[in-house]
Order: structure tokens, then C-alpha cells, then sequence
């Protein structure tokens, strides 16, 4: 599959294809935001607004679920700043959506020695 590039500018928001998501999917988005409060600050009606939007938004949970984790598991062990924790939420964010490390050299710099190697074996990746 080729990817094309569309300018931001050009993205338009789709229409709510859920008007209303079950109890038990609102639950988990409602964790997801509390975990992730911190470094991806967005009141709950904006993630229930979001997921209302997907086409399917229980694979989109997921994808979440699966990111929070990695997260959680790189920094709650660890005593970190405030800005080592968005580096890392950005670092982790890239790597879920299939892009390599090119362009998080700030973030990698700022985290502590082996976060590199770190965060690709927590996402799946292999270390290169």
C-alpha cells in the first residue's frame, strides 16, 4: 500500500457514525483518558466525540489500549519529568503509527540511556 500525503489543511472531520458507543467501550476510552491526562490532555466528551467518529471505533480502542500500555510500562517504573514523559508519549505515539524513529532525535535525547532500545522492544520493533 503506497501512502499519500495530504496537507493538514485539506482534512476534514467525519461525520458521527455512532451515536452512542456502549457502556462498556465508553469505560475503557474513559480510562484511556485518565492514564494518558498527563500527556495527551483532551476532556472526555472530545475522546467520545472522536470514537463516535470511526468506522470502527472498537479496533480504534484497541490501538489506544495497546499504546497506554507501553506507555505505562515505560514510565511508571521510572522517575521522570514532565517532558521526558511527553517525549516518550511521542516516541511511542510514532512507532504506533508504523513510522520509524526518524524525527524524535529531540525526544530520544532527552529520555534516559537505553529508551531507544526500550521503547522499539515494548512496541514489537526490532532494534536496528
Amino acid at each position: 500500500m503506497t501512502r499519500k500525503q495530504i496537507p493538514i489543511s485539506q482534512l476534514k472531520r467525519s461525520a458521527i457514525r455512532h451515536e452512542d458507543l456502549p457502556l462498556s467501550l465508553k469505560a475503557r476510552i474513559n480510562y484511556l483518558q485518565q492514564a494518558l491526562e498527563e500527556v495527551y490532555s483532551q476532556p472526555i466528551e472530545k475522546w467520545l466525540d472522536e470514537f463516535q467518529r470511526d468506522m470502527n471505533p472498537e479496533s480504534e480502542v484497541v490501538w489506544w489500549e495497546r499504546l497506554t500500555r507501553c506507555y505505562l510500562a515505560y514510565t511508571e517504573p521510572k522517575d521522570l519529568s514532565f517532558k521526558q514523559k511527553q517525549a516518550a508519549f511521542k516516541i511511542l505515539f510514532t512507532l504506533g503509527m508504523g513510522n520509524d524513529l526518524q524525527g524524535v532525535g529531540v525526544e530520544l535525547s532527552c529520555l534516559p540511556e537505553g529508551a531507544r532500545e526500550e521503547l522499539l522492544g515494548l512496541t514489537g520493533k526490532t532494534v536496528q
